[in-house]
């Protein structure tokens, strides 16, 4: 009866074979996995301080309705009309960001104000709510891939141990064709 055994040198061979699968792993397939989690990572992070710049920008033309009240209302109090420089700085304020233009700040064109104001924000809520629907987005592919980076990592480390185990089988070999003293 013949005795089958496989030559020590294969065994090695193919143990140094997992290790540097487990290497080349780590180095294309991992890394490269890790580098697109830290991007997503970063992109989560742009959109969240897009969206506190958006907040305040809400919150700014907010603080314009509330002064462009007041002054109206000391306006039409005092029944004058607002100094010029006040005005004028007011109209500027109001351009920059509105894309209606006014001629002057007066009560007959406070519906329009209003409601370019109301416009501007509800805009404004709109990119917030896109922005924060992309960041769900993106955390779920984040998961996704910290899963699969998890497995490709757990499969590494399994092809290390089984390489190195078939590494040490050749000390084990040496020892068993060793004669007993």
């Amino acid at each position: 009866m013949r005795k089958w055994s496989i030559p020590t040198w294969l065994v090695v061979a193919t143990g140094l074979l997992l290790n540097i699968i487990s290497a080349l792993m780590t180095n294309f397939f991992i890394d490269g996995a890790t580098m697109d989690a830290g991007q997503l990572i970063q992109q989560q992070s742009n959109n969240d301080k897009l969206i506190s710049l958006t907040w305040q920008q809400i919150e700014s033309i907010e603080r314009k309705r509330e002064v462009t009240l007041s002054l109206l209302t000391l306006s039409q109090s005092s029944q004058t009309l607002l100094p010029e420089p006040v005005q004028n700085e007011l109209l500027r304020e109001l351009h920059a960001w509105q894309e209606m233009r006014f001629e002057a700040v007066t009560v007959e064109h406070l519906p329009d104000i209003m409601a370019a104001m109301n416009r501007e924000q509800e805009h404004l809520r709109e990119k917030i709510n896109q922005l924060y629907i992309e960041n769900l987005s993106l955390g779920e592919h984040y998961t996704e891939l910290m899963s699969d980076i998890s497995g490709l990592r757990n499969l590494a480390l399994f092809l290390q141990v089984i390489g190195l185990a078939m590494v040490l089988a050749r000390d084990l070999s040496r020892k068993q064709d060793l004669p007993y003293q």
